[in-house]
Order: C-alpha cells, then structure tokens, then sequence
C-alpha cells in the first residue's frame, strides 16, 4: 500500500472526512521529512546534530567523536570517501547496479552525493549547482517554505481539537525557530569552511 493512502486512511480514520482537514494534513505530513532534511543534512551529508540530545544544529558535534566522522569537511571540500577504489569500501556492500552508481560521483544521485565522496565545494550537481551554492540554497529555502505551515495549519482552526490546534500551532513556532538555527549555522559554518561567498547575495552571519 503506498505511504500517501496510508496516509490518508489513518486522516479519515482521526478526523473524518473533512476535505480541507484531509489537503492540510496530506500537505503537511507528506512532505515533512524531505523538508526537514532540506534544512538540515545538505547531500547526504549525515549527522550534525547536538550530542547528548540531538535536537539543534551541531555541524562539529559528532565529527571529531569515537562514534564517527560524518562531513570531513574542510576547506578544500566535503564529503564522506565510502567508495571501493579510494574510501572506506561502502559502496561495494551494494549489489549492481547501485555498486557502480554510487561508486562514481558523475553518476551517484545528488541526495547522496556528500554520503559517498568527498568532492570539491566547487563540484557541479546533476541539477547544475555547486555543491557550496547548494548547501546556501537549500537552508535558506528550507527556512522559507517552513514559515507558510503554520498558516496553513491556521486554516483548521474550528475544524481540530483545540487543544490539538494548540499545540500543533506551538510546535510550528518551535520548527520556525529551529529551522532558523539551522540555516544560519549552516551557511555561516561553510561559508568560513570554503571561503565562497553565496551568489545569491543573502546574508551571511
């Protein structure tokens, strides 16, 4: 059964059949863990997280830790070397045809580029960004979309529980903040790593 009908049951079975109940709750659900990992975990690049609770931005939390490296960066690049020919031998552990895929960065998807190589800040995604631009991208639009939820998640007010509309509502303000640390730790973080000013002109803290 796909993830968006079981979705969808489980809004039915919780809220009844309320249409916009229904759209908001697809909206908002559906898409929250590519979000979340939008603002947090540019490529694949793994966990910079808090240590002791993981809640917040860390981007050095765990890098120098018994419990592993996770973005080498430095400021030359990013990324994780986990493949066969130079690495730690990770992409081997895959049967083919994603052996081979993940093995080359021209061919490894985007989303898990910094997983599997260590490139320049400068290497050019599919999509035709550098890696660097990419990381300033994506937190700041990251941010962005997470500011319109709670005014999406306003239109169910009467229609909800209000002690659920409540406390949804405070945990978006929470979200808002987060994604706010995020984005700015981020960018500030690689920035001063790579030295490569965002083209976009947004600022830098």
């Amino acid at each position: 059964m796909p993830p968006e009908q079981i979705l969808e049951e489980w809004i039915a079975a919780t809220f009844g059949s309320d249409p916009l109940i229904g759209e908001v709750l697809q909206e908002l659900l559906a898409g929250s863990w590519l979000l979340y990992e939008q603002y947090t975990a540019p490529l694949g690049v793994g966990f910079m997280v808090r240590p002791g609770h993981h809640y917040g931005p860390d981007v050095d939390g765990y890098e120098y830790t018994p419990w592993g490296t996770y973005h080498f960066a430095d400021r030359d690049g990013i990324g994780v070397d986990r493949t066969v020919a130079t690495g730690t031998g990770f992409a081997g552990l895959y049967p083919e045809p994603w052996a081979s895929l993940y093995e080359s960065a021209e061919t490894c998807p985007d989303e898990l580029l910094l997983f599997f190589h260590h490139v320049p800040y400068t290497h050019r995604l599919h999509s035709g960004k550098t890696v660097i631009q990419h990381i300033y991208d994506s937190r700041a639009d990251a941010f962005e979309q997470v500011l319109t939820l709670r005014p999406r998640w306003q239109q169910l007010e009467g229609r909800v529980p209000a002690a659920l509309h409540a406390r949804v509502t405070q945990l978006l303000r929470k979200q808002e903040r987060s994604a706010e640390e995020w984005r700015d730790q981020l960018r500030t973080y690689f920035f001063r790593a790579s030295g490569i000013p965002d083209a976009s002109g947004r600022p830098i803290y």
